[in-house]
């Protein structure tokens, strides 16, 4: 069997960061109040200013975002223990799905939480591509799944070698419209926290990083969460990124880099638990999911 893995993607080195900007901004210019006369132009010039204080960014973190690699391992080790044929596909950076020359029998989005602004906006792409093709919707309720998640954070608690601390489950953020419109996607995190907080006896909450734009957005954010548990006497705190599956310049910079910051100015104690996506853990969670769908031959 042919499996395509995808993702919204994101830029492997500095140099494709503005195209990676402008693909995404373009391809939702109808959500975000751009779909106007000269949009391409206007776009362009959008991306070509974010982009500048996004390589800020990439070269804190050497020039690069090990994403792309990253979720290539996981196909490899999936591929390994299945004998399927997985590729990867992405929306917005390379490997581009339009410059996917291959057909495939099952679509694997890499977002383990459905959202109709991640993984909904991929099925689109993809059917306007190929055509409609069979899917996992979602797959955090996977028990392997959870327990890789359970891992991660106790590896981080063991390394920060804090006694007290308070765990902060960081979700990316979404427009909370979104939600409003009856997105699952924060339910869903919310449903999954509670199922991983459960093995261990801490205080912990979910806070809410990488809002961009206008309008509302889900929060708290994570800044506003270090000062309220700095105001409750709170002085070690664990970050665990509950919406990524691989490194990306949202863990490696924002909660490493930016909130480690708001961390050290107010005085806390802050480290945040690594995604080890080589634990096999992760890959036979994600066997599991195509061979419970019966897509296992």
């Amino acid at each position: 069997m042919r499996v395509l893995f995808t993702y919204m993607g994101a830029p492997t080195t500095e140099d494709e960061i503005e195209d990676f900007i402008f693909r995404f901004l373009y391809d939702v210019r109808h959500h975000i109040g751009l779909d106007v006369p000269g949009a391409k132009a206007i776009i362009k010039g959008i991306a070509k200013v974010r982009a500048r204080q996004v390589r800020e960014h990439y070269a804190v973190m050497g020039g690069r975002s090990p994403l792309v690699d990253y979720m290539n391992e996981i196909a490899k080790a999936v591929s390994e223990k299945t004998g399927h044929e997985i590729r990867l596909g992405m929306c917005y950076s390379r490997p581009l799905l339009e410059e996917l020359n291959w057909d495939f029998d099952l679509i694997f989005p890499l977002y383990h939480v459905y959202s109709s602004s991640t993984t909904e906006r991929c099925l689109v792409k993809i059917r306007e591509l190929f055509g409609e093709k069979p899917y996992i919707k979602e797959w955090w309720g996977n028990e392997k799944f959870v327990r890789w998640v359970q891992r991660n954070i106790e590896t981080g608690l063991k390394e920060s070698g804090f006694e007290e601390p308070h765990v902060i489950l960081s979700v990316h953020s979404l427009p909370k419209r979104v939600i409003d419109e009856g997105d699952p996607y924060e339910k869903s995190h919310r449903e999954l926290a509670e199922r991983v907080m459960k093995a261990f006896n801490l205080p912990w909450e979910i806070a809410f990083q990488s809002r961009f734009g206008k309008g509302e957005w889900l929060g708290p954010g994570v800044p506003e969460v270090l000062e309220g548990l700095k105001s409750e006497g709170v002085r070690e705190v664990l970050v665990y990124p509950l919406s990524f599956l691989v490194e990306n310049v949202e863990t490696l910079y924002e909660l490493d880099v930016e909130y480690k910051e708001v961390a050290d100015r107010l005085g806390l104690k802050y480290y945040r638990a690594k995604l080890n996506h080589r634990d096999p853990l992760l890959s036979e969670a994600i066997v599991e999911v195509i061979e419970d769908a019966g897509y296992e031959n």
